[in-house]
């Protein structure tokens, strides 16, 4: 009984992680014109020229986090 509800639970939070990397990577792409924004099923990249410099100009690349509200 306590297997089925952990694989339930597992798939849940498996599908979770999911769902929050698809919508980050969304709304990183409406914030962040002129990049390349790419979600796999538990990670986001972010690729481009000139992050380093835009990471040190925009809050945007510093609160990524803050778009998933």
């Amino acid at each position: 009984m306590m297997d089925g509800l952990e694989a339930r639970a597992r798939i849940a939070g498996e599908q979770a992680v999911t769902r929050a990397a698809s919508r980050l990577a969304e709304a990183a792409r409406e914030a962040l014109p002129g990049i390349s924004v790419e979600a796999d099923s538990a990670r986001v990249v972010i690729s481009g020229r000139g992050l380093a410099r835009r990471m040190l100009r925009d809050p945007a690349f510093r609160w990524l986090g803050g778009l998933l509200r």
